[in-house]
């Protein structure tokens, strides 16, 4: 397994808009992430994600100014009108190339989901301002914890096939966009700038915009 950081380094103090399917209020998932939670501690080169930070990223999109901000929620919220909710599994964890990381099934509605709101981000700040689409599709997944080091991890992968928890099952209900930060070689935070349903008919997005404390839980 290689360094996930080496290849993930922010500058100091930079915060980058994403869009995220956020886990809060699904248990299921915290279940699932909390079976594997003594598998992962047994590895110093490992850092688990914490369960309030879990979190499936939709779509990296960079820094943005407060109005970007409440545009990218408008245009958001206006392509997901007739975006109907979609069921969702969680699982299995699978040691990959820089940490653990269960896949997201079926990837098919979560993609339509992604290149959706790609376009309505790229329609406010512009293709060339955000990372280049994946010439392979979008691949959906959450992380478990992300890797600092390079080292053998064929135990952690053994132990990972032999554990299998029931997957985490969960409807999809709504996105975030959110304002994140990195705490190097540790984990993700960010603050909640917009919050928007699917399929439930347009909303404000000034009221959904948010200025929550840095670092601070979503809501």
């Amino acid at each position: 397994m290689r360094d996930f950081w080496a290849t993930h380094h922010w500058p100091a103090d930079e915060r980058r808009a994403h869009w995220h399917v956020l886990f809060d209020d699904q248990p299921a998932v915290h279940n699932f992430a909390r079976a594997h939670a003594e598998i992962l501690s047994r590895h110093p080169e490992l850092s688990p994600v914490p369960v309030e930070w879990l979190h499936s990223t939709l779509q990296s999109i960079g820094p943005l100014t407060p109005a970007q901000a409440a545009a990218v929620a408008a245009a958001g919220q206006s392509a997901l009108l007739d975006f109907e909710p979609f069921d969702l599994e969680i699982g299995p964890a699978q040691a990959i190339h820089n940490g653990v990381v269960p896949a997201i099934y079926p990837e098919g509605r979560i993609s339509e989901l992604f290149w959706t709101l790609r376009r309505a981000t790229e329609g406010v700040v512009g293709p060339e301002t955000m990372p280049a689409a994946p010439d392979d599709g979008f691949w959906p997944h959450m992380s478990l914890a992300y890797s600092g080091a390079q080292w053998d991890h064929d135990e952690l992968a053994r132990a990972l096939v032999k554990l299998r928890p029931p997957r985490a099952r969960m409807t999809v209900r709504r996105v975030f966009l959110v304002d994140q930060q990195q705490t190097w070689r540790d984990k993700y935070t960010w603050n909640v700038l917009a919050e928007v349903p699917l399929g439930q008919g347009p909303q404000n997005a000034e009221q959904q915009v948010s200025a929550r404390a840095g670092g601070s839980r979503p809501s």
